[in-house]
């Protein structure tokens, strides 16, 4: 089984670390949120029409979404997943994609929904929903497929070396003299 209350703070402590050195401070800065209840999480599958991912529900029962979560995207929790104005763009978002982005990624459109995106850029996350041919799949696109996980533990885990790329890249410009 997953370890999500280990793994959610080393995060924090990378996140930390990297709010630390980024003295430009070119991102924002946030802990998780606080846990969602199992009621909170069956609202959402209601809402949704099908079954959270059990990986990504899973991660909701320690922490119910967290912003700046990479860079300026935020992981949704379950207030976003009911249809706030941040899931009403991530929608948006995926509707307003190439259908060329689908045909390239051998995925439909109707198969995703958005559980991540940023507000300041074209980054926008999606998972397969569970009536997919492969599901719990999840994509990152940024106006094209960036990348590809097999499930949401594999995204976090790789959201939480995309971090320590991050802290090592400006620390290195530190070093040469440019902060940012």
């Amino acid at each position: 089984m997953f370890n999500w209350k280990s793994e959610i703070v080393n995060l924090v402590c990378i996140k930390q670390e990297l709010a630390e050195i980024d003295t430009q401070k070119l991102w924002p800065w946030h802990l998780p949120s606080v846990a969602a209840s199992e009621q909170e999480i069956m609202e959402c599958s209601h809402h949704l029409g099908f079954d959270l991912d059990p990986m990504y529900a899973d991660f909701l029962r320690y922490a119910n979404g967290w912003r700046g979560f990479i860079q300026a995207a935020d992981l949704f929790g379950t207030v976003d997943l009911l249809g706030n104005e941040k899931m009403r763009r991530a929608e948006e978002a995926l509707r307003n994609l190439d259908d060329s982005v689908f045909e390239h990624a051998g995925i439909l459109r109707e198969e995703l929904f958005p559980f991540a995106m940023s507000l300041l850029d074209l980054d926008l996350f999606v998972m397969t929903k569970p009536s997919a041919t492969q599901a719990g799949i999840v994509i990152w696109f940024a106006g094209y497929e960036t990348q590809r996980f097999d499930n949401f533990q594999d995204f976090f885990l790789g959201m939480v070396e995309y971090n320590r790329l991050v802290i090592d890249d400006l620390r290195q410009k530190a070093r040469m003299g440019n902060p940012g």
